[in-house]
């Protein structure tokens, strides 16, 4: 049984993680003006995979009879100065969502809540994978530059 803090943060994290889904949905968006539709497919996928991540830790609380209480994410940021800011941003963002799963992972631990820790060891897999992929790309992103023929080819190359 997880402790009452210990579900609260678990509720906390399904918000962070549909907050995260509205900012990579509207990361895509801001691709989509910029007619780079590689990127706003890959931000899109993103914003996919940050939903079954909120509906996982939902099924997890459902499996272990705990409540669900949904809370709002805040709204998104919808403007960004460039291509290099928005990968700036996703860095940012996974970093900030290891923290989060790291907390819980070591809450479960501290509580002996075996089944949550088990079952956050995929979501800090997980999370490893996706910082990789977010500083890969941005060291890419900033190889490019301002070249508009690789910013094209990066665009290609992440629509893939």
């Amino acid at each position: 049984m997880a402790s009452e803090k210990l579900q609260q943060k678990l509720n906390e994290q399904i918000t962070h993680e549909l907050g995260a889904e509205l900012q990579y949905l509207a990361m895509s968006f801001w691709f989509e003006r910029e007619n780079l539709n590689g990127m706003a497919n890959w931000f899109r996928t993103q914003a996919a995979e940050e939903h079954d991540h909120a509906m996982k830790i939902v099924s997890l609380l459902n499996e272990w009879d705990h409540s669900i209480a949904l809370v709002s994410p805040p709204n998104p940021t919808i403007d960004f100065d460039s291509v290099e800011s928005v990968f700036d941003a996703a860095l940012i963002h996974e970093q900030r969502v290891t923290a989060q799963i790291t907390e819980i992972f070591s809450m479960a631990r501290e509580e002996s809540a075996w089944h949550v820790e088990v079952a956050f060891q995929w979501f800090i897999t997980e999370q490893v994978e996706e910082e990789v992929h977010a500083r890969d790309n941005l060291a890419k992103i900033r190889m490019v530059g301002t070249n508009p023929a690789a910013l094209l080819e990066f665009d290609r190359h992440l629509s893939a």
